[in-house]
């Protein structure tokens, strides 16, 4: 899958189907990706229902390492660069903005 197909949003689905993966025994729904520097990375929360007046956690956000042999499969990698882990989070604030903006 390349990185623009990934960052399409379908328009016209009322309630499109949020992946959910699993990474050490617990389940992130994916919230979002965003390319940096020509390097794709997911923006993931954990998968739980949230009582009434808990707010959501923190995003974790993980590199997207595509797979060559297989367009199916992708390895999804720890960033370990603060700066760059910074970087990749003020894009995905960003962009979760421009959501916000577009909903209005």
């Amino acid at each position: 899958m390349d990185s623009e197909s990934r960052n399409n949003i379908p328009e016209n689905e009322e309630t499109p189907e949020i992946p959910i993966i699993e990474l050490e025994g617990e389940q992130y729904e994916v919230i979002d990706t965003v390319t940096v520097d020509g390097r794709n990375y997911v923006a993931l929360l954990p998968f739980e229902e949230l009582d009434a007046g808990q707010e959501e956690e923190e995003f974790t956000i993980l590199e997207i390492i595509d797979d060559p042999d297989d367009e199916e499969n992708c390895t999804l990698k720890t960033i370990d660069d603060e700066e760059l882990y910074d970087r990749i989070g003020d894009a995905f604030l960003k962009q979760f903005e421009m959501y916000d903006e577009e909903d209005e």
